[in-house]
């Protein structure tokens, strides 16, 4: 254990957690994973729910569907 004598608090707290190592995800891998999984949603399932309650297991995926779904609809022509 080694002494930190930084008077940063967050300095102070977060180097002295053990560093665990999270997992590497590539999107190939998250996507593999997701189309792998038996998840299934409904029609009259909320979509953005689903993704913002599954985002710690499918980042990339989430997010992606929040920029998709930030698309306002519309049927008018653009001039």
């Amino acid at each position: 254990s080694k002494l930190i004598t930084s008077n940063y608090l967050l300095t102070r707290c977060f180097d002295q957690l053990p560093l665990i190592p999270k997992p590497v995800l590539t999107p190939t891998s998250e996507l593999d994973n997701y189309m792998s999984s038996d998840i299934q949603l409904r029609e009259n399932d909320n979509v953005l729910l689903f993704w913002k309650e599954n985002t710690e297991l499918f980042p990339i995926l989430s997010s992606m569907v929040r920029d998709l779904f930030a698309i306002p609809a519309s049927n008018t022509t653009v001039e």
